[in-house]
């Protein structure tokens, strides 16, 4: 593999349609994120700090290098989906914003 360095999304285009990340401790996923939000097949460890993106039919998931190795062959070979208006919703700032109110409130017996 080559380091291409930086490179602008908008410069992909339809060049790519497969994206890898093997972390299990980039804790933001921002890179991933992208991918989806792009249309693009995701790779990514089964990880706690992966259980969002598990949602999303262009993230494939995997627990060990035969499943990776099963995952970047079907990707290959296939088409991502189309995001649909709900899932691409999803990426929006304003389902972030409300995601992190859901994860920040606290019952009053909490407080």
């Amino acid at each position: 593999a080559t380091f291409m360095g930086p490179v602008d999304h908008a410069s992909l285009g339809e060049r790519y349609k497969v994206f890898v990340n093997p972390s299990v401790s980039e804790v933001l996923c921002t890179t991933t994120f992208e991918a989806l939000a792009m249309g693009k097949f995701a790779i990514i460890p089964v990880h706690e700090s992966n259980k969002f993106f598990l949602q999303f039919p262009n993230c494939l998931g995997y627990k060990d290098k035969w499943e990776f190795a099963a995952s970047l062959r079907w990707a290959l070979t296939h088409e991502p989906e189309p995001l649909t208006p709900e899932l691409a919703n999803e990426f929006t700032w304003e389902a972030a914003t409300d995601r992190l109110i859901r994860a920040s409130a606290i019952t009053r017996r909490e407080a």
